[in-house]
């Protein structure tokens, strides 16, 4: 499922990066272009006006009977070009004046762009393919004291053709080896993006799995209890008694795991919100372990405490209790004897609650999957009434609180739980 979903996600990822790489370079191509044109534009129009300024200063005047007279002198060529262009000049008739053809094939077929610009007195700035080659032509309208004039200046366009061809399969191959090196990075970054999806699905089905299983047990028994209960038309409630509390003791289990699956589905939904305020956390860890004396004294168990007065913190008054009892509970269900220690403490400014027992310890290798929820170390031991989840909620409570909760354990010696506030 999640191989497809991998392939997928790359895919999808594909094509966004294959339309963005197109677009990254249409855009620089076409932005290109538009540049250059432009600059070219600009050189041809300035050098139109400056063919224009030669024509006129090749006509000579003088007065006749005081008449003005202006005639054209054939000046000498135009020097000093700023580009690598041909030009034609035309009076108000479409006559040529003076020019620099090149080829006059091309003059003949540009020149309806000339008589256009007469007619509509405008300049125009045109490409047209003429030939084999493409041409770029500038067509300038002048109107002053010595008439209409029409000054066409036209360049070939065949390097930049090539330039452009060029430019346009090296963004090509740049697009495309972009476009493959994106890829392969995506189908790793989209791996790994997964990996927690795919943990916490997996978490997720073994969640399921294990709460159907630890549900069904308790009603297997409480199914199983009343049976014997009903089988029995002709026993009394009291005859009974022992039925009826195995089935009650079960509903007590099954009543516990729920209120401690609600509790894991809000903090999963955000909803376990902290109600904040200051308390001594000291009166809270010795009333806990005032009520888990007895149990550890039916268990041959040494309960002791050291723990420091008016250790004051601001928390959630309820989880913090809860979590207290979490840890000391756990550490006296799981050790068969010797003892307990609950210690609270300041340190460097630190509140410190550690929770060392003598117990049958955990292995090395489960250690990092402790506070996993239905996880037990020892899925063989026989059910001490938990659920597999204690540890998870106090290690979420922990989180909510941004406090720390680390465990310490060796096999057959015992563990130590250390909550750090």
């Amino acid at each position: 499922m999640f191989r497809k979903l991998h392939l997928k996600l790359t895919a999808y990822m594909g094509i966004i990066l294959i339309l963005f790489m197109f677009f990254v370079a249409c855009g620089i191509y076409q932005f290109t272009r538009i540049v250059f044109e432009d600059g070219n534009r600009e050189l041809m129009k300035a050098e139109a006006l400056r063919i224009y300024n030669y024509k006129n200063a090749s006509y000579a005047e003088y007065f006749f009977n005081g008449t003005l007279f202006r005639k054209y002198v054939q000046g000498y060529p135009l020097d000093n070009r700023r580009l690598d262009a041909c030009y034609i000049v035309y009076d108000s008739n479409l006559r040529l004046i003076f020019s620099d053809q090149g080829d006059k094939e091309i003059a003949d077929e540009i020149k309806s762009l000339a008589q256009k610009s007469l007619e509509e007195k405008q300049d125009s700035y045109t490409t047209k393919k003429i030939g084999s080659y493409n041409y770029r032509i500038y067509t300038r309208y002048f109107n002053d004291l010595t008439g209409q004039t029409v000054v066409q200046v036209y360049q070939n366009t065949v390097n930049e053709d090539i330039l452009w061809n060029f430019l346009r399969n090296v963004l090509v191959a740049i697009g495309l080896a972009g476009t493959v090196i994106l890829l392969v990075l995506s189908y790793f970054l989209t791996g790994k993006a997964l990996t927690p999806v795919r943990e916490t699905w997996m978490k997720q089905k073994e969640f399921v799995a294990d709460a159907s299983h630890e549900l069904r047990t308790p009603l297997t028994v409480i199914q199983t209890n009343l049976d014997v209960v009903l089988s029995d038309e002709d026993g009394s409630v009291e005859e009974n008694k022992m039925w009826l509390d195995n089935a009650y003791s079960e509903t007590r289990v099954m009543a516990k795991l729920i209120d401690q699956l609600l509790i894991l589905a809000k903090a999963d939904n955000n909803e376990g919100q902290l109600s904040i305020s200051e308390f001594s956390f000291s009166e809270v860890v010795e009333n806990v372990c005032q009520s888990m004396e007895v149990i550890a004294a039916n268990k041959n168990i040494e309960l002791v405490t050291d723990i420091e007065d008016n250790v004051m913190i601001k928390a959630d008054y309820d989880k913090m209790r809860r979590l207290a009892v979490i840890l000391i509970d756990n550490a006296v269900k799981y050790t068969e004897e010797g003892r307990v220690t609950v210690t609270l403490k300041t340190d460097k400014n630190k509140k410190l609650l550690i929770v060392e027992d003598t117990g049958i310890g955990i292995h090395e290798k489960d250690l990092d999957r402790i506070f996993d929820r239905f996880y037990r170390a020892d899925k063989a031991r026989h059910r001490e009434g938990g659920t597999g989840l204690g540890l998870s909620i106090a290690k979420w409570i922990a989180d909510k609180h941004k406090y720390s909760l680390t465990v310490e354990s060796t096999v057959n010696v015992g563990s130590k739980f250390t909550l750090r506030m």
